[in-house]
């Protein structure tokens, strides 16, 4: 899982400046912040279209459900 892997790896630059340790100057930091940001941005996306699904599902139940009773 690709968030996994990348709050592991934030989590351990972290530590190292919460320990007081200096932080690494990584050249290809901006980069990997835009996958980031990229990443997270398309797993909200995936999200909000499987409750819209899942919504659209109960919404057919409930009509059903109205039809019935109705």
């Amino acid at each position: 899982d690709l968030r996994r892997v990348l709050l592991c790896a934030g989590a351990t630059k972290d530590m190292g400046k919460m320990l007081g340790g200096e932080e690494e100057k990584d050249p290809d930091a901006q980069k990997k912040e835009e996958e980031r940001q990229e990443a997270l941005r398309q797993q909200e996306e995936e999200r909000k279209a499987k409750h819209a699904r899942m919504e659209a599902e109960r919404e057919k139940v409930r009509q059903q459900i109205r039809d019935k009773v109705g």
